[in-house]
């Protein structure tokens, strides 16, 4: 912060003296000082669960449960609870799957559905819109048994179709919201100027409006890629009991609760496979974080 050499008093100009400069600097010191010790102390609060994981994920076992005392930083690195990972290869590969087509048909139909209510006028706009966004208030659980069942009598359960198939209908209210705000904002003079070139509405749509919403489509697509990638739920619920179907997460979990008599091994192995289970999401955000950060702002710039 910068301090101006007058300060007012009863409508005078008034320098500052040399003693109130000092105690103004020491002040200003005094708070930057206190904000960085409390920023300071919430990243230790929030970083050590996880490097209470990463160390532990390269201890012996014998070290994870059996150490007296207990100690956080290990006495002899050891990376052989990684090779745990190799059992879960056709696991990451379903996964992947998975995650590949989320990734790049939920955004893109939110785009589909989202342009003609952000870009147009028509009878029953309102009104569909807030049929859409309605669809938000219902809670997944009183969905999930009749989309269960619907499954099953298409035959999807047991298959990774069941885990991508909804990317197609629409990419969920809230990306198609999030979608219309960013389309709002883009000028509409664009559209006419095509217009006037000979352009139809999918090329307006696809060679200018979409190129220009590269920065939610990214939001709405790394969102879909940790979703999918940490999911539990959606797996347990329509692949349970095709093994060779299993996502990650699923198998993650079914492996970690069986029953072992070398608990202290099995610990160290299950740190290790957490740690992995973090590092896509870290990646993403550590590449993305600038454009994921100005999707959400320039959405949110119109309502």
């Amino acid at each position: 912060m910068q301090y101006n050499n007058i300060r007012f008093g009863n409508g005078i100009h008034v320098p500052y003296t040399s003693a109130e400069r000092k105690a103004a600097k020491r002040r200003n010191a005094l708070i930057t000082s206190a904000k960085y010790l409390v920023a300071a102390v919430l990243v230790v609060f929030f970083l050590f669960p996880y490097v209470f994981m990463l160390c532990k994920s390269v201890m012996q076992p014998w070290e994870v449960n059996g150490s007296v005392p207990v100690h956080l930083f290990p006495k002899d690195i050891t990376f052989s609870n990684y090779k745990i990972v190799g059992q879960f290869a056709r696991n990451f590969g379903n996964t992947f799957i998975v995650i590949a087509i989320n990734a790049v048909f939920i955004p893109l139909s939110a785009c589909f559905v989202a342009y003609p209510l952000a870009r147009h006028k028509f009878t029953g706009k309102k009104t569909m819109f807030a049929i859409i966004m309605a669809t938000v208030m219902i809670p997944t659980s009183v969905l999930m048994v009749p989309q269960y069942t619907l499954y099953t009598q298409f035959g999807l359960t047991k298959k990774l179709v069941s885990l991508w198939i909804g990317a197609f209908w629409g990419g969920g209210a809230l990306n198609i919201f999030l979608v219309i705000q960013f389309m709002r904002v883009l000028p509409k003079e664009m559209d006419a100027a095509a217009k006037i070139d000979g352009a139809n509405e999918f090329q307006i749509f696809a060679r200018i409006v979409l190129p220009l919403c590269a920065n939610i489509v990214l939001l709405i697509a790394i969102n879909t890629v940790i979703g999918m990638w940490m999911d539990f739920q959606g797996p347990l619920v329509y692949l349970r009991g095709a093994p060779e179907k299993y996502t990650v997460g699923l198998a993650f979990y079914i492996e970690f609760n069986k029953d072992s008599a070398d608990f202290a091994a099995v610990s160290a192995q299950l740190m290790s496979m957490c740690v992995v289970m973090t590092l896509l999401p870290i990646v993403l955000f550590m590449f993305f974080q600038d454009r994921m950060i100005g999707g959400i702002k320039v959405g949110g710039v119109k309502g």
